[in-house]
């Protein structure tokens, strides 16, 4: 059975475009500038806790214009969990990945699910690639640093299916969208896991739980519908009689 809520809460993940992302929230979120530059800075970080769902549609709105990676969680945000407890098989992996993915910051992996996490490479930088719910993330850590960084690929951003490539290397190709437009990533994974990971892949985009699915339910008619968040243009009136909708996030 699914249920609904009539609120929920919002994790940001990373945005590039801060300042733009600023100014659009300042429109839409009853928070000054000096709260969301903070959420900002401190990503991730819960940005929204238990707000209206009626609301949701312009905030999902604004995030996606700035290409930033979110998550969206029904009613308030559980306690968040290391990836050590997230990831089942942690203890499988490679030392050298486990130490590597220990630093990142339990906030990163609020709201999805891991799915599968192998040793990868990209731009010259070793690192670990992580298949979740929502995004593919290369989490790595440069020679000299001590804070772990991540790229984030989200599934809502991606232009095809993965393509696989195999030249001199081993290669998994991702075409995506980002705010320099169209790009192309290229991720080395060791042979034997990349036909593994690309069902993985394949997997987690297909379940589509990077959605946000609403419900609404007409209270002059009592029509019911549900739609996806990120695929609704505006908060329109029941289709049918051109009642008020109350809105509930499914979870």
């Amino acid at each position: 059975m699914t249920y609904g809520s009539n609120y929920y809460s919002i994790i940001l993940k990373g945005c590039s475009r801060r300042e733009k992302l600023i100014q659009r929230l300042e429109n839409i979120l009853l928070r000054g500038r000096l709260a969301i530059r903070m959420a900002l800075e401190n990503m991730p970080s819960v940005i929204i806790y238990k707000g209206k769902v009626d609301n949701i549609v312009p905030v999902l709105q604004a995030f996606k214009a700035e290409y930033a990676t979110v998550t969206v969680i029904a009613d308030g945000v559980p306690a968040a969990l290391p990836i050590t407890k997230k990831y089942r098989d942690f203890a499988s992996l490679d030392s050298d990945l486990q130490q590597l993915l220990i630093g990142t910051p339990d906030n990163l992996w609020l709201g999805e699910a891991i799915y599968r996490i192998v040793p990868a490479s990209f731009l010259d930088e070793e690192g670990a690639l992580v298949i979740t719910s929502h995004a593919l993330y290369f989490i790595d850590k440069p020679a000299g640093d001590d804070i772990c960084r991540w790229l984030i690929i989200p599934y809502s951003q991606l232009t095809d299916t993965p393509d696989l490539k195999i030249s001199d290397g081993t290669e998994l190709t991702i075409n995506h969208l980002d705010t320099a437009g169209y790009q192309q990533d290229s991720f080395i994974l060791p042979a034997e896991l990349l036909h593994p990971v690309k069902a993985a892949i394949y997997q987690a985009k297909s379940a589509s739980k990077y959605l946000t699915k609403l419900r609404s339910t007409c209270e002059n008619c009592g029509q019911v519908s549900e739609e996806y968040a990120e695929n609704i243009l505006t908060q329109q009136n029941c289709t049918n009689c051109g009642g008020l909708r109350n809105w509930t996030i499914l979870s």
